[in-house]
């Protein structure tokens, strides 16, 4: 049984060059990108058959927890990530694209790439004596340059996995020290850079290699913040030397609507967290701040966006195992728990934090006399 997000594809063409100049001062592009994008949950042992259907247009394929399932793919990016999956039979995440892929690799970076899209990794093996806010700038530092060489300018959505989250390195807590390199690559590539963030998120990890994973184009998306949420590039110096650098959510547009891609959410409100100790009372404060951002997405811009909550592909990050059955429950009876859910073990950013949620829904514009009645 499979689950995906997807928009038809509406003619591929040509993708426009973007100028490295650009600082993000503009929102939404006049030329959405014509392309579309595909994303799945797939169980494992179904993925040979999949590919052998429609490999030429698999642009990304990430592996959490089930590895035998990557022997018989060919030249796919494929990707390992150690969450272990928390429900059975295991799966696999594919991304593909209406266009064709191909596939590189820049230096530390794994590459696979339409017209209008790339999806790449930069992968490291931390070494001891080198601390993690120097492998984090310099991992976004290599991220910013390729992308702006290749005019795959914007940044739509990343996600950041390195284990150990929470443990302190020389004093600072790890994920404060992937926050202080990640605001320095920004701060040294982009003019007001909080205007281009791209929603992410980062998780900590049973063990593996430090990883930056993004989706990249040449038509800029929309950073989304919510309401209920004081910006996480805005939060105050109690949480680290540097704020967090991400949107909420990314809106990008395309030929046939768009798509919103959320970042991790939590049990938090204005900057404070929320029910600590509560795992089920997180889970309910997490899915109300994706209502918010959701109903912030229907609304942006000129258009007026239909979203159907119901038919998100989630992706939820539980600490502890035990509490896995309470978190479940919590989604089991939300409208949102009605799309397609994957559950993984992860560490969230602070040692509090119990449940973390990010989602993929479609957009579709709704015609202008919705709008008005």
């Amino acid at each position: 049984m499979d689950r995906q997000l997807s928009q038809e594809n509406s003619g591929v063409g040509s993708a426009l060059g973007v100028s490295p100049e650009w600082n993000g001062a503009s929102g939404f592009s006049s030329s959405p990108s014509k392309e579309s994008l595909t994303v799945t949950y797939l169980q494992a042992a179904d993925l040979s058959q999949e590919l052998e259907s429609d490999a030429l247009h698999t642009l990304a394929i990430i592996d959490y927890g089930c590895r035998s399932a990557f022997s018989a793919i060919g030249k796919s990016l494929t990707l390992e990530v150690h969450l272990p999956p928390l429900t059975q039979p295991p799966f696999v995440e594919v991304w593909k694209s209406s266009a064709p892929v191909l596939c590189d690799r820049v230096q530390d970076i794994r590459l696979a790439f339409t017209d209008e899209f790339v999806f790449g990794c930069f992968e490291a093996v931390e070494h001891s004596g080198k601390e993690l806010d120097e492998l984090s700038r310099v991992a976004y530092e290599r991220i910013f340059e390729y992308c702006t060489r290749s005019g795959f300018s914007h940044l739509l959505r990343m996600w950041n996995y390195f284990p150990a989250m929470n443990a302190e390195q020389d004093g600072l807590e790890r994920y404060k020290r992937f926050c202080i390199g990640r605001h320095q690559a920004f701060a040294a590539s982009y003019q007001k850079f909080a205007s281009i963030l791209p929603a992410a998120s980062a998780v900590g990890t049973q063990g593996g290699p430090f990883q930056v994973l993004f989706l990249a184009g040449k038509q800029p998306g929309q950073p989304l913040e919510n309401p209920r949420q004081i910006s996480a590039y805005e939060y105050p110096a109690i949480y680290g030397p540097k704020s967090p650098s991400f949107a909420r959510a990314t809106l990008h547009r395309t030929a046939r609507g768009g798509q919103l891609f959320v970042a991790g959410t939590a049990s938090i409100v204005g900057h404070a967290t929320q029910h600590q100790g509560d795992p089920a009372k997180q889970t309910i404060e997490t899915l109300t701040n994706i209502d918010a951002i959701l109903n912030r997405g229907r609304h942006e811009g000129s258009e007026l966006w239909d979203i159907n909550c119901s038919e998100g592909l989630l992706k939820v990050f539980v600490r502890n195992q035990e509490e896995f059955g309470v978190v479940r429950e919590v989604l089991e009876g939300h409208e949102l728990g009605k799309g397609h859910i994957q559950y993984v073990l992860g560490e969230m950013c602070r040692k509090e934090l119990l449940v973390e949620i990010e989602g993929i829904w479609n957009l579709a514009s709704l015609p202008h006399e919705e709008i008005h009645n």
